[in-house]
């Protein structure tokens, strides 16, 4: 499983010649389908136009790169809008989380996807600030019926009483002291 967060800013490498053609500025998901369309990426160019690489044209996603066939894969993302994953595109990230009971779970931190699949598979919750750094974040499975709005994800509370701590906190290191 990758993570959001650790993959912006890996560059993207061409496998006919090794050159560097760009990093990545964004992934665009289809939370409606919870499916990746693809990766916006910023190129070493004089264009000002927002390029996009498709999903199903990258070779691999690794923990330093993401490879790539060739610069013909990489495409203006006007050119590419109409394609049904990216018109119902929509940011993950900073979305409020409730269960079905209308209870306040948290915010979305991250995204934990695989990119084999080409789905989404959790979120990390975070609870607050405080709450952070005392018992640190959560990680969210996106099990069974899971609702995608344009500001909010609404949840099984099975789901919630699935949560798994990331044990990233002061408690669990103090706790290992």
């Amino acid at each position: 499983m990758e993570r959001y967060s650790e993959v912006l800013g890996l560059p993207i490498i061409c496998a006919d010649n090794g050159n560097k053609a760009g990093i990545i500025k964004d992934i665009v998901f289809c939370p409606k389908e919870k499916k990746i369309a693809g990766f916006e990426i910023e190129c070493y160019s004089y264009q000002i136009k927002k390029k996009f690489v498709m999903k199903e044209d990258v070779l691999s996603l690794g923990k330093d790169a993401l490879i790539i066939d060739n610069l013909k894969v990489i495409k203006d993302l006007k050119k590419v809008k109409d394609v049904p994953l990216i018109k119902e595109r929509g940011s993950v990230i900073g979305l409020k989380i409730y269960t079905r009971y209308g209870e306040d779970v948290g915010v979305v931190r991250d995204v934990l996807f695989d990119f084999q699949k080409g789905i989404v598979e959790g979120v990390e919750v975070s609870d607050g600030l405080i709450q952070d750094i005392v018992k640190g974040r959560s990680l969210l499975t996106l099990l069974g019926k899971v609702e995608f709005g344009e500001e909010s994800i609404l949840v099984e509370k099975a789901a919630v009483e699935e949560m798994i701590e990331t044990g990233k906190g002061i408690k669990s290191i103090i706790k290992d002291i």
